[in-house]
């Protein structure tokens, strides 16, 4: 018999982690938590199968020939990989402990799988630990991961549906070890200064996922040598950090902080209120009036307050601005730009907006409050300009907002079609007038998505893209923060949300630095590191201690072809965007973001909702002497 999803499941609440796989030292005490991986008898047991019923999914579990199989009849496999399950229930898993995780599969047709646990109960919250290219050969995959909450009756799912014929797993291990390795890091930059080294300049952050960030050492490294700011991409979002009303879980965000405070690295909290990933006991309770939802609010922001005391920076509304109906009462009148319809609005009104800054403020005496939004970033545009309204007039009514963060999602389509690139004077002109407001500009989600397949010429308008933003931060005197969405194409939310696009970052889908990357470091030349050249920074290890100082010698980046110039801010890309590093990342990458969806089946159920240059010395003097002493 098979056991029922939980009604409340949704696909999108999975978290994403992906795994670099590793080799670490397992240590004496070491012992294999399955019971039957090798399947020597006839019985599969204790592992169990699950089909969903409502996707029309039929699954035959079985021992063939000494291997667990799996065999799913044409029109009978679901669409999605959690429609058809292989699980293992009551895995003892302890906190903050590496797992070594190996398998044999093999199957009748190419296909992914993904291997998840599940843990807690009420919140139940769901890892998908790493996604496996199964083909017709059997093969051997091994990673390893860090556990971060503690469950001795936890879950191990194989999600294998959306694929018929058979597949075949077997010399199943999952056991403690210690933590991998840490590798020293040694910046990729020309320069040979890392990112991080222009802070008087411009502050570089990026978006983390908690379990690839305290879990790949090579990205750890990355990370803590590249950047000196970095926002929780999904782990602070409402239905993550407050699954239940009343019921709060920092587990994750507590993880990511403390590896960041150990690196002395800043944290940008994301986000106190937003329309999306809201749980489901708050959207589906339709009774909340404005008196229960303002109650909700303020209880949220000052308890996630209270847990990450003195944070630098807020966002505290996210995408609020959008197209409505001229007139409510009449869906089909001309669209205006608006509140956007959501359960913070349609239940306490437009002032949510300014109740939860004056709410924030009261929190976070000292922080920086910013409004977040996306297509927000060149004047001109009708919802940059609304959004423009919306905080001068914030201003002028004294609302405590600093800064409005520009998100900074742009693309370029398969065609090549420029669309989706934006125009930077315009990004200019729309910084300088908040900048007459007294209002701070941080670039705070940028990307710059290919649609699929990858060429050079793609690659080098991504990276001018990059370096031309960067520059006009730059130049902009009240913008001093440039976050980017996502290290790299390995864990990147843009195929799961974008399916048509990818390579969306700085590092590839190897965590290889791209033209990208380059080109925003050739930007930075023009001016004064804040300290002498970068050998190597060490990351933190999964158990969070720091290890690794690199030496003093300086890699170069190697392999960059003559890319074209490209101008912005009266200076040239230079001769390294494009060439042959262009068309690093074009096989394969894997699917990122938020991940599809998961279940808890079997003895537990339950649900977690879960991407120019050559300036003058003395003009760059003039630059650099202006941010010191605006710093």
């Amino acid at each position: 018999m098979n056991p029922r999803l939980p009604k409340s499941f949704l696909p999108y609440v999975l978290r994403l982690l992906p795994i670099a796989a590793c080799t670490v030292a397992t240590p004496a005490s070491a012992q294999n938590l399955i019971s039957n991986g090798t399947f020597e008898g006839e019985e599969i047991g204790p592992w169990w199968g699950h089909a969903d019923e409502g996707a029309e999914a039929v699954q035959t579990l079985e021992v063939v020939e000494g291997r667990m199989c799996s065999t799913v009849a044409e029109g009978e496999a679901g669409t999605d990989p959690w429609h058809v399950i292989i699980g293992l229930s009551e895995v003892p898993l302890v906190a903050n402990q590496h797992y070594r995780f190996s398998v044999s599969a093999s199957a009748t047709t190419a296909r992914e799988i993904r291997v998840k646990t599940g843990l807690g109960d009420a919140p139940y919250t769901d890892y998908i630990l790493q996604r496996l290219n199964v083909t017709t050969e059997p093969q051997t995959f091994t990673f390893t991961y860090l556990n971060i909450r503690e469950d001795a009756e936890a879950q191990l799912q194989f999600q294998v549906g959306g694929h018929v014929g058979q597949l075949c797993l077997d010399d199943i291990v999952f056991e403690p070890v210690d933590p991998p390795e840490v590798p020293a890091y040694v910046t990729p930059s020309m320069t040979g200064h890392p990112l991080k080294a222009y802070t008087s300049v411009v502050k570089m952050g990026t978006a983390v996922d908690t379990p690839i960030f305290l879990t790949n050492p090579q990205h750890n490294a990355i990370v803590a040598g590249e950047f000196s700011m970095i926002t929780p991409a999904n782990s602070m979002k409402m239905a993550n950090i407050q699954p239940a009303k009343g019921v709060y879980d920092f587990t994750d965000t507590q993880a990511l902080k403390a590896w960041a405070d150990e690196h002395n690295i800043e944290f940008h909290g994301h986000p106190f209120i937003w329309h999306t990933q809201a749980p489901n006991w708050l959207v589906d309770d339709t009774e909340l009036d404005r008196e229960a939802m303002l109650e909700i609010m303020y209880d949220h922001i000052d308890k996630v307050s209270a847990a990450f005391p003195g944070l630098p920076y807020w966002d505290v509304v996210n995408e609020a601005i959008d197209q409505v109906p001229s007139d409510p009462a009449d869906p089909s009148s001309p669209k205006v730009w608006g509140y956007r319809p959501t359960i913070w609005h349609d239940r306490i009104g437009p002032d949510f907006i300014d109740l939860a800054f004056q709410r924030a403020r009261m929190a976070n005496p000292t922080s920086k409050l910013l409004y977040n939004d996306y297509n927000i970033e060149q004047k001109g545009n009708a919802k940059a300009d609304r959004v423009y309204e919306l905080i001068a007039d914030m201003k002028t009514r004294g609302i405590p907002v600093d800064a409005v963060g520009f998100q900074s999602h742009y693309y370029v389509t398969a065609e090549g079609g420029t669309s989706g690139v934006p125009n930077m004077q315009a990004i200019k002109d729309n910084m300088a007038r908040y900048a007459e407001l007294g209002v701070e500009v941080h670039i705070t989600e940028c990307d710059f998505r290919i649609g699929k397949p990858l060429d050079d010429a793609k690659a080098q308008m991504q990276a001018k893209f990059y370096a031309e933003l960067l520059q006009v931060c730059i130049d902009a005197p009240n913008c001093s923060h440039f976050t980017v969405w996502g290290l790299s194409d390995l864990d990147s939310w843009v195929p799961s949300t974008f399916p048509e696009y990818d390579f969306a970052h700085l590092f590839d889908s190897e965590l290889k630095p791209k033209s990208a990357y380059h080109a925003m470091t050739q930007v930075f030349s023009a001016y004064p590191a804040d300290s002498g050249p970068v050998g190597g920074t060490g990351g933190a290890d999964g158990a969070g201690a720091a290890s690794g100082a690199g030496g003093g010698d300086v890699v170069g980046a190697g392999g960059l072809g003559a890319g074209a110039e490209t101008g912005a801010g009266g200076g040239d890309v230079g001769a390294g965007v494009g060439g042959a590093d262009a068309g690093v990342g074009g096989g394969a990458a894997p699917s990122g973001g938020g991940g599809g969806g998961g279940c808890s089946v079997g003895p537990k159920t339950g649900f977690r909702a879960v991407g120019p240059f050559a300036l003058g010395l003395a003009f760059a003097g003039l630059v650099w002497a202006r941010r010191r002493a605006r710093a």
